[in-house]
């Protein structure tokens, strides 16, 4: 849990507190004293920042979606060749879940959470996903561009979908069956995309 730092500014404090708490214990089961208490500040501070729980939980995705975003990208820009950064957003996955102790996506935990398509909140999961599947989509453009006899054939819509839906089936299942399998075999999965033979 959080350490109420009050070195921390109040707006910020506010941000971790319900980041952990919605990541871990999810957005329904986790009202807004909990996050006032644990974060440490006045009621007033609070409402100050955040008008309702729907704001907190808003700019909590939007943050996180940003700070994932640059953290994959940067991943993917460390490595050399075309195929390497194409596989590095699924190798990604692994060393991630584990640092979140197997609890799977935000995202999707959040879109598990509110039903409503139309919802705020379940449109920046969607909004997350598809920043992941414009990258995927560009890699797979740099991969086809890099070697076009290797990927004659390849469509890079069909093959950059594919990716995405294994990539969210390991996110997914890893949750499930609190298991690393399921992103170890992603990884493998997105080769023989590539691989099939």
């Amino acid at each position: 849990m959080i350490k109420k730092d009050k070195n921390i500014a109040p707006r910020e404090r506010i941000l971790e507190t319900a980041a952990d708490l919605f990541f871990h214990k999810g957005f329904r089961a986790t009202g807004i004293n909990e996050v006032i208490a644990t974060s440490g500040v006045a009621k007033a501070t609070f409402y100050n920042h955040f008008r309702t729980k729907d704001d907190l939980c808003l700019a909590y995705l939007r943050d996180r979606n940003t700070s994932e975003y640059e953290a994959i990208t940067a991943f993917v820009h460390d490595h050399d060749t075309p195929v390497e950064r194409f596989m590095a957003v699924m190798k990604s996955v692994q060393p991630w879940l584990e640092a979140n102790n197997l609890r799977g996506c935000a995202f999707l935990n959040m879109v598990a959470e509110v039903p409503d398509p139309k919802n705020t909140l379940r449109r920046e999961g969607l909004h997350h996903y598809e920043s992941l599947r414009k990258l995927i989509r560009t890699l797979t453009e740099d991969l086809i561009i890099s070697d076009t006899q290797s990927y004659e054939g390849f469509e890079v819509q069909v093959l950059a979908d594919d990716y995405m839906l294994i990539l969210g089936g390991a996110i997914a299942m890893t949750e499930i069956y609190h298991d690393i399998w399921p992103a170890i075999q992603g990884v493998k999965l997105v080769e023989r995309l590539i691989n099939p033979g």
